[in-house]
């Protein structure tokens, strides 16, 4: 006879299977629809990466939109209030380790326990990685993670194998080892590595929501201990404070003694499982119903053409699930001349290839970020690069043009044809009005990541030029990034903007 599964916990496998289904579907989608949400947009931890980002330079990285923001909200809400709750009832990659940990169960009818001194020293690995993770974020500006994103190498998988292991071979091999190993340790990821994970880990340790046992009534029979996918002894304590605990009540549900003995709690008052529950996906859910009305929901963004319109078209704004044909009629250029900046081949790319599917055609490795300069280098506009640092083409030099040498755009303000070059001259370091002859162009963003002498390349003038345009005393560094010497010098980074924009 099967035993009967409490409410509680289908509730929480439905959920867990809706989450991962629709996340699932939506990565195939954008394999195959255009403008559909990349896995950058639907990961919360993005908004955690951006947060820095914009806190060091003003700017979101580049694959984040603003909805990561409201993800991020929704995760600090969640973990102020109910620790990870977001863990055990929301997480897709949770959901996908728990499939294969109960496919482990089924072949090997039993449950593996890392022994517990090598479990502690395991636990804390999530920690330094997250450290690593925010402190080359601030650094970069960069996802930094991607590449090494389990969650990201499954999201491509529709994409075929070739295209997983071309930009994800690290987090291909990841994914891969966890879910095998998700077969006999439960959620091993979410354990030792996940570095949201380790976010919801500090914010729960705030206690507000807390599993509470009656000794009283406890008959020590364990079941509370083996259901727990997370390994937290809860049988012998008073209360499950653990940052490990990801709120799914499996022991509360587990327990035989229908008597109370394990008791959830808020605020340290008793509160039935059932309102728990609700309570964590109406925060989670709630949020996005608040991202919709602010106008902040936004997984994708305007299309380029649509910012071509309206005049608000960057070149920043090319993804890699932009077309060819999308990035030239957008930017009104030849396709065959972006081919040729670029250094594509244009016989081997159909117009309709997404930019992140081109290395696969053209037999090299290929970033989007190669595209944004070959646009830059037409238009005559500086860009630096998603690095921070300004770069050049596959070997091209980036260098200013005339309007005569690229056709002019079909609508873009943002992204204007190159000025005369009498407009765009920068002054000889011997003049003395080198900050007047300093003209910006209007698609130049300064990044807090960015030195004087990035700034100074990026714009083809000299340091002193750069320094006097900025209003900045002229011995401060120049190798240093602006975020770093703002509280020395008592500027912000939108003081800089707007005195470069002047």
């Amino acid at each position: 006879m099967v035993k009967k599964m409490n409410g509680i916990q289908f509730a929480r496998r439905i959920s867990l299977g809706v989450f991962l289904a629709v996340f699932t579907v939506l990565t195939i989608l954008h394999q195959r629809v255009q403008n559909m949400p990349s896995v950058d947009s639907l990961d919360p931890f993005g908004g955690i990466e951006t947060l820095f980002k914009y806190l060091a330079g003003g700017e979101l990285i580049k694959k984040i939109m603003p909805a990561n923001l409201v993800l991020l909200a929704a995760i600090v809400v969640l973990g102020v209030v109910l620790s990870r709750f977001f863990c055990g009832w929301i997480c897709a990659f949770g959901a996908l380790q728990g499939v294969f940990g109960w496919f482990g169960r089924k072949i090997f009818k039993k449950r593996f326990v890392v022994t517990p001194k090598v479990d502690r020293v395991l636990r804390w690995v999530k920690y330094p990685l997250l450290a690593g993770i925010v402190f080359f974020t601030w650094n970069t500006g960069t996802l930094i993670i991607s590449p090494y994103d389990p969650l990201a190498a499954y999201a491509h998988l529709s994409a075929g194998l070739g295209a997983v292991w071309a930009e994800f071979s690290m987090g291909f091999v990841l994914l891969v080892v966890t879910l095998a190993l998700s077969t006999l340790y439960e959620r091993a990821f979410c354990k030792y590595l996940c570095p949201l994970g380790a976010v919801n880990a500090i914010l729960g340790r705030i206690p507000l929501f807390r599993i509470k046992r009656e000794s009283k009534t406890c008959i020590s029979c364990s079941k509370c201990d083996y259901v727990c996918p997370m390994n937290i002894e809860v049988s012998t304590a008073d209360t499950i404070s653990s940052p490990e605990c990801i709120g799914c009540l499996e022991c509360v549900t587990a327990c035989p003694t229908k008597k109370n003995t394990l008791v959830t709690t808020l605020a340290g008052k008793s509160v039935k499982a059932v309102k728990i529950v609700v309570l964590g996906l109406a925060i989670y859910l709630g949020s996005m119903g608040v991202g919709a009305l602010l106008g902040t929901r936004d997984f994708v963004g305007p299309t380029l053409a649509a910012k071509a319109q309206t005049g608000e078209l960057k070149v920043e704004d090319i993804k890699g699930s932009s077309t060819w044909a999308q990035v030239a009629e957008s930017f009104g250029v030849e396709l065959e001349r972006l081919f040729s900046k670029a250094k594509v081949d244009g016989k081997k790319v159909p117009p309709e290839t997404k930019l992140k599917d081109t290395g696969a055609l053209i037999g090299r490795s290929f970033e989007a970020d190669e595209a944004r300069f070959a646009v830059a280098t037409i238009l005559g506009i500086p860009y630096s690069g998603e690095s921070g640092t300004a770069t050049t083409v596959a070997g091209s030099t980036a260098q200013t043009t005339s309007t005569a040498a690229a056709p002019a755009p079909a609508a873009p303000a943002a992204v204007a044809p190159a000025a005369p070059a009498s407009a765009t001259t920068i002054a000889s370091p011997a003049s003395s009005s080198a900050s007047a002859a300093l003209v910006v162009p209007s698609g130049f963003a300064l990044e807090g990541t960015m030195t004087i002498r990035d700034v100074a390349a990026a714009l083809k003038a000299t340091e002193t030029a750069v320094i006097a345009k900025l209003q900045l005393p002229a011995d401060i560094a120049v190798d240093k990034p602006l975020r770093d010497l703002k509280d020395q010098y008592g500027y912000t980074m939108p003081d800089l903007k707007a005195r470069l924009a002047k």
